[in-house]
Order: structure tokens, then sequence, then C-alpha cells
């Protein structure tokens, strides 16, 4: 079995792996969604935006050394390194980084800087952190089942579920409290599964990494940090400009429309390691069908999420309460920017993949520049639709931008058999826009039967397109 052969292998294996996690990963939203019509929009607006601010602390204290370890795991073969090197160090330095944040906020705490509740947030960024860094290990290391199970359905459900048991049972902080117990379930799984996978790994706190890791992470440190801004701007516009509630509502939004890039990210660390291993000469002739290859798979089950979000957004929305339904075609855009990502966006990867953190820096904080300038005259405006049309805005700008660096590479990695991509994309666009101009009014029944239909014609063109990206395959190997 050739280079090419064995990392087709596994994506195909991957791909299985990750529409078993999809399914998996609508437990989680639904739950978040219930937690929202239980503690009401103002509370759970505040939710969202602190919870989204502890993500962007605990992954800043990383210091990137977790996205590293996707490039880093698979040269430790190349190089001839241990295959565990990288890995506690980057796991005590994160932990070390992310209790001065907790302490920060602690002492903080005691001042009118800082909110009496957010402490009890910060007693997860420990084991956010921890569970960063163990579950990209497995994921560079070719396990991303390990992280699928434990991120996107027992983190995912474990979290809201605690929340809502201590919320009926009277103690106070149930929301912040949640987190902690989902966190904690997270990291003693994932601690566990990567010490099974490198039995030899010594645990003794080391506080160092090879300079050669440190000089590839930083940057996506830095990049983390602006990328969690940049990703969380919109809803933090909306609660400074709009308020709480209105937060809320856009959160439930975020959340409904996160089902479609959740299946991009999830091929982020199956797809960095196999870029990451390939030698120069590979990337000529194997990156196509590869990145070709997951570019169909993720644009495909985006497309059956995508339908059914839009033919029964009522029914999503409902569970949270109407309270939640606000300029409900916020909704349609946020599904447009996810699908347009899904497609050119994963450029980013291969980015990623053949080292070039640095580049990906610069990029993001370009477009953080052009989210907050947008999203300061769009949000007060136009409400939830301008914080909808400020991503799509930024996220346009970066597409074109890394095609079209890529192109000046010469590594075009977009095979002609993905045009009837882009063609079912602009079907559910157009789609998307009868149903919610009026033009066309669905029954529930015939909403269910336009989705059988749908779901009966993807699957037709996906076993065509499986066939001809074989071919494709086939005529490289030869």
């Amino acid at each position: 079995m050739n280079k090419l052969e064995a990392d087709s292998k596994y994506l195909k294996k991957s791909v299985v792996v990750n529409i078993i996690g999809t399914i998996l990963k609508v437990c989680g939203p639904m739950l978040t969604i219930l937690l929202a019509r239980i503690f009401g929009p103002a509370e759970f607006g505040v939710f969202v935006s602190t919870q989204t601010l502890l993500l962007t602390i605990s992954r800043s204290a990383t210091l990137g050394l977790d996205k590293g370890l996707y490039w880093y795991l698979p040269q430790n073969k190349l190089q001839g390194r241990p295959a565990y090197e990288g890995i506690m160090g980057s796991f005590w330095i994160s932990i070390a980084v992310a209790l001065l944040c907790t302490l920060v906020i602690f002492v903080g705490s005691f001042t009118p800087l800082i909110s009496k509740e957010l402490p009890w947030y910060a007693l997860s960024l420990v084991f956010y952190a921890a569970c960063y860094v163990l579950s990209n290990t497995s994921e560079s290391n070719r396990k991303p089942q390990n992280a699928i199970f434990i991120n996107s359905f027992l983190v995912a459900v474990l979290a809201p579920a605690s929340s809502i048991a201590m919320h009926f049972m009277g103690i106070p902080h149930a929301l912040p409290l949640g987190l902690l117990v989902g966190q904690l379930g997270g990291f003693a799984v994932h601690f566990t599964l990567v010490r099974r996978q490198f039995p030899e790994m010594p645990l003794n706190p080391i506080f160092r990494v090879s300079k050669e890791l440190l000089i590839y992470s930083l940057p996506l440190g830095f990049n983390e940090f602006v990328s969690s801004f940049l990703i969380r701007s919109g809803l933090w516009m909306v609660m400074m400009f709009l308020g709480p509630e209105m937060a809320g509502a856009y959160g439930i939004m975020v959340t409904v429309s996160n089902a479609l890039q959740t299946i991009r990210v999830g091929f982020t660390p199956i797809l960095t390691p196999v870029i990451a291993g390939m030698e120069r000469e590979r990337l000529k002739t194997d990156l196509k069908p590869v990145y070709s290859y997951c570019v169909s798979m993720v644009t495909y089950i985006q497309l059956i999420i995508g339908f059914f979000i839009i033919l029964f957004p009522g029914e999503i929305l409902s569970i949270a309460g109407k309270d939640f339904i606000v300029q409900p075609e916020t909704l349609g855009i946020l599904l447009l920017v996810h699908l347009l990502a899904g497609f050119w966006g994963m450029a980013i990867v291969i980015m990623n993949g053949i080292g070039k953190s640095l580049y990906t820096l610069k990029m993001n904080i370009f477009s953080l520049a052009v989210a907050l300038i947008s999203g300061y005259f769009l949000v007060p405006s136009l409400g939830l639709v301008g914080a909808a049309l400020s991503m799509l805005l930024y996220n346009v700008i970066a597409m074109i931008w890394n095609n079209a660096y890529l192109a000046k590479m010469g590594l075009w990695p977009y095979s002609s058999k993905l045009i009837s991509q882009i063609v079912w994309m602009l079907i559910l666009i157009g789609f998307y826009v009868v149903l919610n101009v009026g033009m066309l009014s669905l029954t529930l029944p015939q909403k269910i039967g336009s989705y059988v239909i749908v779901l009966a014609a993807l699957g037709i063109q996906f076993l065509l397109q499986k066939k001809r990206l074989e071919q494709d395959k086939n005529s490289v190997k030869r």
C-alpha cells in the first residue's frame, strides 16, 4: 500500500467516524437549546457570552501548542523522534498558563472590574486547556474517534444535562458548575485514552518543548486568540449594542447554524496530519485528490443538515421558546456562511499543514479588523442580521485571499468533479429564499416529503461522485 492509498484509507475511515459524530452532535445543541428555555433569554445570553470568553482564554492558554501537535506528531515519525515527544511538555505548559489565568480572574473578582459570577466559570479553565492538548494528541495520532466521541457527545451532553439537573435541585451557579462537570468528565476519559496510546510516555511535569514545536505553535497560539475573538465578535457586539436578550436569541441561531460549522471543523484534525506528513513532491500530486475528497464529504454532510434546518426552522427554534425567534432571516445568512466555508474555507487547513502558521495569524488579524469595523456599523443599524452580514463579509474576504495564495503557490486543490457541490449549494440557497419570501408555503407532511426527496437525490449524487473521485485517485497512482 503506497502513501496515497494509506491516506485515502484513513480518510474514508475518518469520514465514517465523522458521520457518527455528526449524529451524536445533535444531542448537545438540543440540550443547549433546552437550557435557553429553562433559564430564560437574559440569563442564557450572559451564559453564552461568558462561555465564549472562557473558550477564548483557555484556547489562548495553550499558546498554540495543542494545534502545533497536529503538525509535530506526524513529523516525529519522519524525523526519527520518540512518538510521544512534545505531548507532555505541551500539556504541563498549558495547565500552568491556565492556572495563572484562573488566579487572575479570582483576584480580579474582588474588584469592580470582573463580575462575581466569572470565577465560577473560571473553575473549568484548567480542564478546558488540558482537554485541548489531549484531544489534539489523539487526533494527531490518527484517532479522531476519541475526540469526536468525548468532545461532541460526552462533554456536549454532560455539561448542559448537569446544569439542568442542578437547576431543578436548587443548586446555585448551575450553569458554570455544569460546565465544570462536563470538562472534568472529558478530561478523565481523554487522559485515559492518551495514556493507552503512549504507555511509555513519562508523566512527570516538563515545562519545555522543542524550539521547532514552539516556533510553529506560537503563531498558532496568537492566531487562536485572534480567531476566537473573530468567531465570537458578532455575539459580543450584539451583547454590547443590543443587550443580553438579543444575545441569547443570536446565540440560539449561532448554535443551530454551527451544526454545519462543526462538520468542517471536525475535518481539520483529520486532514492537517495527512498534509503535514506529505513530502514536497507529494503535495504536487496527492494534495488535490485527498483535499477534494474531504471537501466533498464536508459539503455532503453540510447539505444534509442544511436542508433539514431550512425546512424545519420553526420546529427547531420553538424548542427554545418564542422569545428566541427574532429576525429569523439571520439564520439563513449564518447557514450561507458555513456552507461557503465548508467548501472554500478549508484552504486554511492546507496552510497550517504545510507549516504556514504565521500566514494564518496575519490573515485572521486582518479578518478581525474587518469584523470589528463592519460590526460596529452593521449591528446597531441592522441588529442580528447585521452581525450575520459582518460574519459573511470577513469570511468571503478570507476565502478569496487564501485560495488566491494557494493558486500562486501552484497548489490549487480543487477537482473539477466538485462542481456538483456548488450546484447543490445554490439549490439550497435558492430553496431557502423561496421558502422565506412567501413564494412557497409547505405543510409539515410536504416538508417531510421534500426532505426525503432531497436525501435520495444527494445519495445518488454521492455514489456517482464517489466513483469519479476514485477514478481520479487511480489515475494519480498510475
